[in-house]
């Protein structure tokens, strides 16, 4: 009669003596998980944790391959390593890199082509979680157009563990290690690790989120599965089967109760993580057999390929129809993504798996996967300078004009024609002398400072780009449309967390400019704000101020009680932070506050509040900054775009009409006005900004040289510079000298 050890034992075969149906099953279970959160189905929206499943399952498989290994052979085969890694993870990788740019260079515009490519390096040397930090990308509430490649962020912590794993190994073989001391090694890994996950993820959640050292303890959990293996047999049946049931809830409720602003990973994580480490665990149980459903195990046989498609399928797919959540479109989009990972798994994967020269000839095996990998390099290369490359279409005179310059001959033929009114919009908008800095005083200031005068918008727009295509012109607009205003301001990507993320309470230190002077200015609010920084930060060198950069994303600056965006849950780390920076003045005081509103704020607020209460709120954070500055500038919102500028500017370069929009669509009419009597209310400067960007009948994509958003909301940083002349009057105007 078989004992209970030797029946769990058949059951749970090492990785090379026999397959587990259940981890199969598992493997499906995730991979659905991360599927349906990209579709942004709601009741899954923490279908992320299916990479943290991931994660251990790799690090128990890969353990107890070496421990096999080490128990045959004494040693570790590093070339048989990596020469099975490249035979199972490269060939998919590829295949999907060129095929998803093959699509892209039919299907999207210049610019989505260029980012596309770019990324495509990163996804190609397994880099892009890098990638991802340097941009200070938010994987899971990105405001702008995510990465087609975002998701290879996972295999590039993985292969980063690859990298170190097997060497961590052969030096535990050399040294003859045991697996149970082993086992305490890896218990303080686990420890070290997720303590740094948790405490960098209060810092800076992006950077814990996307790197192997807060990721690490994940997969060590896995390996020290694999170290105990012997003693978990052992365990009693019927706590087995208890422990089953927690672990597959342990990754199932999280995937209902995370949503995009969940701080992640921190410990959060461990719920998953441990729920999969009880799974794996539990060989023979009840959970063990569901999970060895024919339908699951079948998912799991192609998830990695899956994993691989689903994403830029989805995102290619939702480029193509202009449509940024349409379910329909992105489900049909994942189900080709499944279809085409059978077939690449039949005809390209398999057959390469199971080619000799892998097995019998590792180090060639080596050698031929770095060849492969080169050679991407290379395919890559070539389709970036090969790329298709549109031009945005000027006439000779107009590209000579930029934002900061007063046409002189603005009643010319050429530019008395434009195609649309170029009536400056304070024409149509009442503001107070007092209040605007665009008042009939500017050519006083700026006769008296020798700076630039205000323009009519108009007059540095492109009239008559049709017609000037016509006759022939071939001018590009500049800088490069490619760049659209280069990348985002750097306190998105410094390392520091100087852009707060949407769980952060506190700021970083996040110093600029002349830090050693005597005067220090302030810089406060959203995404919008950190928009203004380059040019803040361009004052405070060149005047010798200090600026303290203190921007928070998806915060708006009113004083007012609201849910995160599509939750019912107030946002209170929002307030959390406002008060944080408040009372960090009150102990350090400064010499001006910049506030930042954003035109998003109508758009939300309005829904929620009365224009009294909205009002209110933002004089109530006015009078904040007031208590604890002597000077407070309010500069007022953009306007919200229809059409993601970038991507509409490169797809319709020679009808740019199609891509700005209407000054009376976003544009409300209570807009500018609410702001101005908040200012008035507070008694703090107040500083326009629609007629920097709009006329009084569109707001335009591009005005004079520069595109003037990078996506549907932001301004360019070459945009924003370009102002700096037009600003300083308005600044100076307001009665505030930065000199």
């Amino acid at each position: 009669m078989r004992t209970r050890t030797t029946k769990r034992s058949e059951l749970w075969p090492d990785p090379g003596d026999g397959f587990r149906t259940d981890i199969e099953g598992l493997r499906g279970i995730s991979v659905l998980l991360v599927v349906l959160f990209h579709l942004e189905i709601s009741v899954f929206s923490g279908g992320f944790v299916g990479v943290d499943v991931f994660f251990v399952i790799s690090g128990y498989l890969l353990t107890s391959l070496f421990f096999k290994e080490i128990e045959r052979k004494e040693f570790v085969n590093i070339f048989a390593f990596f020469s099975r890694r490249i035979r199972r993870l490269l060939p998919a990788s590829v295949l999907t890199v060129f095929g998803t740019v093959l699509i892209g260079w039919l299907a999207l515009s210049p610019f989505a082509l260029e980012e596309l490519i770019k990324d495509a390096f990163t996804a190609s040397t397994y880099s892009m979680n890098f990638r991802l930090v340097h941009q200070a990308t938010d994987y899971l509430g990105s405001q702008s157009s995510p990465s087609i490649f975002q998701h290879y962020w996972s295999l590039a912590v993985e292969e980063q563990f690859y990298l170190i794993w097997p060497f961590v190994f052969a030096g535990f073989a050399k040294l003859k290690i045991s697996r149970e001391q082993i086992g305490i090694l890896m218990v303080i890994l686990i420890a070290i690790s997720f303590g740094f996950s948790v405490i960098q993820t209060e810092q800076n959640e992006i950077w814990a989120f996307f790197m192997l050292p807060t990721r690490a303890w994940e997969m060590a959990l896995g390996a020290l599965i694999a170290c105990y293996k012997d003693q978990i047999l052992l365990l009693n049946e019927k706590l087995i089967e208890i422990l089953g049931f927690i672990g597959l809830a342990s990754i199932l409720i999280p995937c209902v109760l995370y949503d995009d602003f969940t701080l992640y990973p921190s410990w959060r994580a461990a719920f998953p993580v441990i729920g999969t480490a009880l799974i794996i665990c539990c060989a023979g149980s009840t959970i063990s057999k569901i999970l060895s459903f024919k339908v699951l195990t079948s998912i799991g046989k192609y998830s990695y390929g899956w994993y691989l498609w689903h994403w830029p399928l989805i995102c290619l797919a939702k480029r193509y129809y202009f449509q940024q959540n349409d379910l329909f479109v992105s489900s049909i989009a994942s189900i080709i993504a499944f279809f085409v990972a059978v077939i690449s798994y039949k005809v390209i994967e398999k057959p390469i798996r199971e080619l000799k020269v892998f097995s019998t000839r590792p180090k060639k095996g080596v050698v031929i996967g770095i060849l492969l990998t080169g050679l991407s390099v290379l395919v890559l290369l070539i389709a970036f300078y090969t790329r298709p490359i549109s031009t945005i279409q000027l006439s000779s005179s107009q590209n000579e004009t930029s934002v900061s310059e007063v046409s002189s001959n603005s009643s010319s033929e050429e530019i008395s024609e434009p195609s649309v009114a170029s009536e400056d919009l304070t024409s149509s908008v009442s503001v107070p002398d007092t209040l605007n800095g665009h008042s009939q005083d500017d050519q006083e200031i700026e006769n008296s400072t020798n700076a630039t005068p205000v323009p009519d918008i108009m007059n540095v727009y492109l009239p008559g780009h049709q017609e000037r295509l016509a006759e022939g012109a071939q001018l590009q607009v500049l800088p490069d449309y490619v760049g659209l205003g280069g990348p985002n301001p750097k306190i998105y990507g410094d390392g520091q967390g100087c852009h707060v993320g949407v769980v952060g309470r506190t700021s970083p230190l996040c110093e600029y400019g002349d830090t050693g002077a005597s005067r220090t200015m302030v810089l406060f609010g959203d995404s919008h704000a950190a928009s203004w920084f380059p040019l803040f930060d361009q004052f405070s060198r060149e005047k010798g101020w200090r600026l303290l950069s203190r921007t928070k994303r998806s915060c708006f600056v009113e004083d007012l009680r609201f849910p995160l965006y599509g939750t019912d849950l107030e946002y209170t780390k929002c307030a959390d932070w406002k008060n944080w920076v408040v009372n960090e003045l009150k102990e350090n005081p400064v010499d001006l506050v910049v506030v930042v509103t954003k035109r998003k704020d109508v758009e939300i607020l309005r829904d929620q509040f009365s224009v009294e209460e909205w009002q209110s709120g933002l004089v109530s954070t006015l009078n904040s900054f007031r208590s604890v500055s002597p000077e407070v500038v309010l500069i007022g919102a953009t306007p919200l775009l229809n059409n993601h500028a970038r991507e509409c500017v490169t797809s319709y370069p020679n009808n740019l009409d199609f891509c700005h929009g209407k000054f009376e669509d976003v544009v409300p009419s209570d807009y500018q006005a609410i702001e101005i009597q908040s200012a008035d209310d507070a008694q703090v400067k107040y500083l326009p900004t629609i007629d920097l960007v709009c006329t009084d009948t569109i707001c335009p994509v591009v005005v004079g040289n520069n595109v003037v958003y990078r996506d549907r909301q932001h301004l360019t940083k070459d945009f924003v510079l370009e102002l700096k002349n037009l600003i300083s009057i308005r600044l100076l105007n307001a009665g505030i000298n930065l000199d």
